[in-house]
C-alpha cells in the first residue's frame, strides 16, 4: 500500500510539475534579445563651458550618426529630428516614441586642452537599461578616427554581423587640417538654419575649410546645398546659384564616391536647373542606395515624382523621408505640398494645419496652406496664410508672388498692383523671380504680360518653370499655343 501511495505522490509531482513549467520558464528564463533594427544618435553634451565648442560637439554627433546610417538594414533617425532632444533632463521612452526607435545613443564632450573627452552610452528604449558605455580620452586631431571607433563599437554591440565591405563603410575619410574640420562644422551649423544669412554665411566657412584642405569632399557637399537651397527659394538668381551647386557636387563625388550628399545635390541640380529629369532620378536613386537613411534624398525624389505627375509613389517616398525624420516641419510640409499639386486640397489642408499645429511659425507650410485654400476659392483664409508665410520673411518674393495672385484672383486689383509695385522696388536691391511677378499678372488676368514675364523666367532658367503644367494657378492659359510651347522648351511631360 506504501508503495502505490509513493508513486501516486510521484506522479502527482510529475503533473504539476508538467502544468508549471511553461509558466515558470516564461517568467525566470533569460529573455532573448530582440533585433536591434533602429537607433537615435541624441546631440553629445558641450560640457566644455564654453558655447563657442558647441559645433564641435554636434559635429561629432554627427560624424556618429553618419556613419551608423551605412549599415545596412539599420534605421538611423535623420538629425533634424534627434537634435530636437537636447539637454540634460532626456525622456528616453518619450525619444523611443516620437522617433520610433530601439535604442538611443547620448554621449558627452569636453575638452582639456589638445585632448578631448568623450562619454558615450547606449540605452534600451524598452526598460531603459544602459546596454553599452564607453570613455574616450583621446588628441582632438584624433577626432575622425574617435567617431569610427565609436560606429564600430555601437554596431558590435548591436549585433551587426558586418562583411569587411561594410566595415569599411564606417571609416571616415580625415582632413589634413584640424581648422578645416572646424570651419565645415561652422558651415554646417549655417546650413541647416536655412535663411538667406546663414545660407551665405555657410557658404563663407565651406570656402575657408576648403581653402585649407581641397581634399575634404563633405565641405563641398556642403557648399553645394547651400547653393541649392538659395537658388531653390529665389533667394538668388538661378544662374548664380545652381550651376555652382553643380561645381561643388562633381568635386565632393571625385573625391569621395562613397558620399550620398553629393549625389543628391546633383540630382536637385538636374531636376531643377538642367530640367533632365532622367539624370535626375538616376541620382536620386543612387544617393538612396548609398545611404539609405538620408532622408532628404527621399524628400528630393519625391519632388522629382511629383513634377512627373507620379503622385501616389511620391507619397510613398515621402511616407519613408517621414520614417527616418517624423519630428521634420519641412519634410511634413513637403507631403501637403505633394498633396497640393495631386489635386487633392482638402488632405492638403488637413495635412499642413496639422504640420502648425507643432510649429505655428513655420512659413513654408502657411505658403501651401495658402495656396490649397485659394484653390478652393477660399480667398481670405487663402491671404492670412500668406500674409503668415510673409511675418518671418516680410520680403519673400515667392509669398509676395502668391500673396499677389491671391489679391487679383478674388478680384482686389489695387492690392495686387501694389504688390507688383512692392516687388519691382525690390528688384533693384535682390533678386525676385520672374515667375512671381508672372503669377502676380495672371490673378489680374493681363495675359499679354503674363507670357512676357513667363519668357524672362525662362531666360533666367527658374526653376519653378517645372511646376508650369500642374501649378493651378495658371490653368486658364492651357489652352493657349503659347503656353504649350513653353512648356515643352522646359520639357515638361503632358
Amino acid at each position: 500500500m506504501k508503495t502505490i501511495y509513493t508513486a501516486a505522490w510521484v506522479l502527482g509531482l510529475l503533473v504539476i510539475g508538467y502544468l508549471l513549467f511553461p509558466i515558470l520558464w516564461k517568467r525566470f528564463s533569460p529573455k532573448k534579445q530582440a533585433a536591434i533594427t533602429s537607433i537615435a544618435v541624441l546631440p553629445f553634451m558641450n560640457v566644455t563651458g564654453n558655447p563657442d565648442q558647441a559645433h564641435l560637439s554636434d559635429g561629432l554627433t554627427e560624424g556618429i550618426l553618419n556613419s551608423l546610417a551605412k549599415v545596412e538594414g539599420l534605421k538611423v533617425s535623420a538629425r533634424n529630428s534627434s537634435f530636437k532632444f537636447r539637454g540634460e533632463d532626456i525622456n528616453i521612452k518619450e525619444v523611443g516614441e516620437k522617433l520610433n526607435v530601439q535604442m538611443v545613443l547620448e554621449g558627452s564632450v569636453q575638452l582639456d586642452g589638445d585632448r578631448i573627452l568623450i562619454t558615450a552610452q547606449l540605452i534600451n528604449v524598452e526598460d531603459e537599461f544602459h546596454f553599452w558605455s564607453e570613455q574616450y580620452d583621446e588628441k582632438v586631431n584624433d577626432i575622425f578616427a574617435l567617431q569610427d571607433r565609436i560606429a564600430n563599437a555601437i554596431v558590435d554591440k548591436l549585433g551587426s554581423a558586418l562583411l569587411l565591405s561594410e566595415r569599411n563603410k564606417l571609416v571616415t575619410k580625415p582632413v589634413t587640417n584640424q581648422k578645416a574640420y572646424e570651419f565645415y562644422l561652422q558651415g554646417r551649423v549655417h546650413l541647416n538654419l536655412r535663411t538667406p544669412h546663414d545660407l551665405k554665411k555657410g557658404i563663407d566657412y565651406f570656402e575657408q575649410s576648403i581653402a585649407l584642405d581641397k581634399s575634404f569632399a563633405a565641405s563641398y557637399a556642403g557648399l553645394a546645398d547651400c547653393y541649392n537651397a538659395l537658388g531653390y527659394a529665389s533667394f538668388v538668381a538661378p544662374m548664380d546659384a545652381f550651376p555652382k551647386a553643380k561645381e561643388a557636387a562633381t568635386m565632393a563625388m571625385q573625391l569621395d564616391s562613397t558620399l550620398a550628399e553629393p549625389h543628391a545635390s546633383l540630382g536637385f541640380y538636374y531636376f531643377y536647373h538642367a530640367w533632365d529629369w532622367k539624370a535626375a532620378e538616376q541620382e536620386f536613386r543612387i544617393a538612396i542606395a548609398l545611404n539609405p537613411n538620408y532622408a532628404l534624398a527621399y524628400a528630393w525624389y519625391a519632388y522629382y515624382l511629383t513634377a512627373m505627375q507620379q503622385y501616389d509613389e511620391a507619397l510613398v517616398i515621402l511616407q519613408k523621408a517621414t520614417a527616418l525624420d517624423p519630428l521634420s516641419d519641412p519634410l511634413h510640409t513637403d507631403i501637403g505640398f505633394s498633396l497640393y499639386y495631386s489635386g487633392n486640397y482638402v488632405d492638403a489642408i488637413n495635412q499642413l494645419e496639422t504640420c502648425l499645429q507643432t510649429n505655428p511659425k513655420f512659413g513654408p507650410a502657411h505658403l501651401w496652406l495658402g495656396r490649397s485654400f485659394q484653390q478652393q476659392q477660399k480667398f481670405e483664409q487663402a491671404i492670412l496664410a500668406y500674409q503668415k508665410a510673409l511675418e518671418g520673411n516680410a520680403y519673400w518674393p515667392v509669398a509676395l508672388a502668391a500673396l499677389g495672385n491671391a489679391y487679383g484672383t478674388s478680384g482686389d486689383n489695387i492690392s495686387a498692383k501694389q504688390v507688383l509695385i512692392t516687388m519691382d522696388s525690390l528688384s533693384t536691391k535682390k533678386f525676385v523671380t520672374s515667375y512671381g511677378v508672372a503669377l502676380v499678372y495672371s490673378g489680374l488676368g493681363e495675359k499679354e504680360k503674363t507670357f512676357e514675364w513667363l519668357n524672362k523666367a525662362y531666360k533666367e532658367r527658374s526653376n519653378w518653370l517645372v511646376w508650369l503644367r500642374t501649378d493651378p494657378r495658371f490653368n486658364s492659359l492651357h489652352f493657349e499655343r503659347r503656353f504649350s510651347e513653353l512648356a515643352n522648351q522646359v520639357g515638361l511631360p503632358q
